[in-house]
Order: C-alpha cells, then structure tokens, then sequence
C-alpha cells in the first residue's frame, strides 16, 4: 500500500532522543529524519528546528525534534486510534499534529510546519506546563543565555554576556565549560559590579575554528583584547582552572597597561594539559602514557570514538561527580551547561588541540611580573590540582613571599568551586572585590 507521511512536532525532554518520547524506535520514516540533541539521527538537508523552540512560545523550556510517522496515503493522523490530544497527555510533554506532507518535503516546507506550529491552539498551558517541570534549565541560567552577546575578535565570533552595574569583573571558564558555568555566581556579583563572562576561542559558544592550534598565551591576548575594546575599563580577572592560568597571563601581559585591577584564581591550572606539571612523581611516571594518549588523539577516528565516549551523559556525569565534591551540585542543568558546546562543530578538534597542544608558561614564571592583588580561593579536595602537588604547594605558601597574594583553603570543596561550593566563594570574593583600591 502506497505510503504519505504525516508530520508531528513533539518537544523531547532535554539530552534526549526523542525516539524515546515517540516510540519510533530511531526509524523515521522518509519524509523527514529525527533532528535530536542525542544525535543518533540527524539530517544535514532538514530544517534543524530544535534551535528555534522560540517557535512555540517563549515558557517552552524543551528541545525540539520533528518526526515522520508513516501512515495510510490520505489518512489524516487525528482519524488514528490515538488523537494528538491524548499523545499529549500521555507522554507529559506538548505533542500535535500538522498535517500531512509529501515525502520529497523540503526544507520550506518543514519551516512552514513549524510556523504553522506556532499558531496551533494545540500546545495547551497544560502542555507547556508539563514540559516546563521537565526542563533542566533554571530560569537564572536561561536569563544569561538570552543576554548573551557576540563580539568579533580576529575575525572570529566570541560569545560573552554582561549584568549588572559598578567596577567591571570578568568571568572565565575552565576547560570544557563555557559561561553557563557562572550560573550560581553572576546574578550575586551583578548586585555590585559589573561582570562580564566570557566564552573563550574554541569552547562553550564561541567559534570553533578548523585545525586551530589553541594556546594559553592565544587565549590570554583574546582576555586583553576584549578588556580594551568592550570593558573598557580597568577590570578584576576571575577565573577557574585553566581559566585562571589565562588570566594570570593576561595580568603579566597588560601590567605595563595598567587594565587589571585585581587577578582571582579558582584552583588554578599549572598549564593548559598535564604535560606541564613535570615535577610532580605521580605525573613523572604518567609521562608515557600521555604521550601514548597524545599519539592516539592524532588518529582521527580514535579521536572521534574517545570524545564520544567522553561526552555521554552518564560518562560526563561520573567525570563531574568525581571533580565535584558537593555531589548535588552535578545535577541535570550542570551536565547540559558542558554537553550542549561539545556537540558544535568544531569541539572535537578544540578538545584534541587543547589536550595535545604545548601547556603553556607556568604561575611560577607569572607571578613576579604582576603587580596588582591577586586572591586564590582553593578547594582542598582537588583531584586535578590537589593542594598537596606541585602547584598547589606553590600557591599556598606564596602569601609568606608576596604580600600582594591572599590565600583561602575552602574545605570539602572540588575542583570548581564557584559552582561546588558558591557560597564559600562568595564569603571571601564580594567582600575582596569591595576593599580593592578605585578605579584609576
């Protein structure tokens, strides 16, 4: 019996593949191919609408997929024994149906049904209710993401957001992350300052370019550049992990400048991979392996199987808990934050750059050259950069030396600490940004 297809719109709960909500089994009929967050089905030809979910409205918290469902040729969906109605209130989630469409669709027409899904008085406030309980995402974070902002830097798109009023402080990310990581922190430092958080070149929503050789010292230069041509002003540096090494190289590079007014590090990074940390035994005997990893990472298949492997969520999760000491902070909201910038293009080749590439200069070497205050707020119960190691061991005994450093062991806290533990950071950074000398 000759086949139509007809087409229904279904909002998936986020990460997932929305085979789970239609019961497709991840076979689509022709007309259309899923378009999923999980990836397991995915049309370069198709309309990719799950990046227009404004298209239902704005309380519409859920990715979206289209599915095809083959039916009789003729037979409209809504004369089946399952109207789109009771779908909806079956799955908990808005589902309709918009008609019928001719297999060879094409993309316009696909659009159109999205359109005309943004009419239908079928997505009901019970529907949009549901999906909203279902959403992963805080209306704290969903508020940064819809204030985000591009600025061109060397030709490349850099996503960053700002809030609030007073002296300026920029916000960068660690490895892997991106700006959604301030989640817990922006909205309490935006009572006093201005803050700026920023996406660095090849991570979170900034672009991705092909075959870019990424360095701390790029990284640092794309710091200074936006506090000169979008900051304008002297700004603090707040930074995590790798972040913070960035921005202790930002500090060196612009004292001569007179841009930074105070440098804050969370347990920061000795380099932007392990290669850097060579006098630490536990890292000393880790060499070849390494350099085995580094060898594997430049076959692009390996590559491509390892970073899959890397960002399933449940592999991610277990990665996250075990940096994490306050187990409750790795929720739902925090695994999409890191997931969704890895499925970009482009992420696979950052990841492989990042953790292949030289590790850049060391704190050591930074350290003398800056000349404003600096404050190191460090989880002690770091996996990564553990107090007891190398780098950990230099911090922690640098305010005996230079009276410019303060130095704060937060107990029970990971390798994050903005987002692990946010209200021990707060305790010591707003009353340290308070007491900084004025703007000059």
């Amino acid at each position: 019996m000759a086949m139509a297809s007809c087409v229904q719109l279904h909002l998936v709960p986020a990460g997932s593949c929305c085979s789970e909500t239609t019961g497709c089994r991840g076979r689509p009929a022709p007309a259309l191919r899923m378009i999923c967050r999980g990836g397991r089905q995915r049309s370069v030809t198709s309309i990719e609408v799950q990046r227009k979910p404004e298209a239902l409205g704005k309380n519409i918290k859920s990715w979206m997929c289209v599915r095809a469902q083959a039916q009789p040729e003729g037979k409209n969906v809504n004369e089946t024994e399952e109207s789109s109605e009771s779908v909806m209130k079956r799955e908990g989630v808005a589902a309709l149906t918009v008609g019928l469409v001719d297999p060879e669709v094409s993309t316009a027409a696909i659009e159109s049904v999205v359109t005309a899904a943004a009419n239908s008085s079928a997505v009901t406030e019970e529907g949009t209710t549901a999906t909203n309980e279902e959403s992963c995402i805080t209306e704290e974070l969903r508020s940064i993401y819809a204030t985000m902002r591009e600025w061109k830097w060397r030709g490349y798109s850099i996503a960053y957001t700002v809030h609030g009023s007073g002296p300026p402080v920029l916000l960068v990310h660690g490895f892997g992350a991106s700006i959604g990581h301030w989640r817990r922190n922006i909205g309490v430092l935006a009572e006093s300052n201005t803050v700026y958080a920023i996406d660095l070149l090849g991570l979170g929503a900034s672009d991705k370019p092909f075959k870019f050789l990424y360095t701390m010292e790029t990284w640092a230069e794309q710091l200074v550049d936006f506090v000169k041509e979008v900051v304008g002003k002297q700004t603090v540096l707040v930074g995590n992990s790798i972040g913070s090494l960035a921005c202790l190289i930002a500090s060196a590079e612009a004292a001569p400048l007179n841009l930074v007014r105070g440098t804050v590090l969370l347990n920061c990074a000795g380099g932007m991979n392990n290669k850097a940390v060579t006098d630490d035994w536990r890292l000393k005997l880790a060499l070849p392996l390494l350099w085995l990893i580094d060898f594997l990472l430049q076959q692009p298949s390996i590559a491509g199987r390892l970073f899959d492997r890397v960002k399933s969520k449940d592999n991610l999760k277990t990665v996250l808990q075990s940096v994490y000491s306050n187990k409750e902070a790795v929720d739902d909201e925090l695994v999409e934050v890191i997931l969704k910038p890895a499925e970009t293009e482009g992420a696979l080749d950052a990841f492989v750059s990042i953790i292949t590439g030289p590790p850049g200069p060391k704190p050591q070497t930074l350290i003398p050259v800056i000349e404003n205050p600096i404050l190191v707020l460090w989880g002690d119960e770091d996996p990564f950069t553990p107090i007891d190691g190398p780098v950990g061991k230099y911090f922690r005994a640098l305010p005996e030396t230079n009276p410019q450093v303060q130095l704060f062991l937060l107990e029970n806290v990971g390798h994050c600490p903005h987002d692990d533990r946010p209200d021990l950071v707060h305790e010591k950074l707003v009353p340290w940004l308070a007491q900084l000398p004025a703007l000059t």
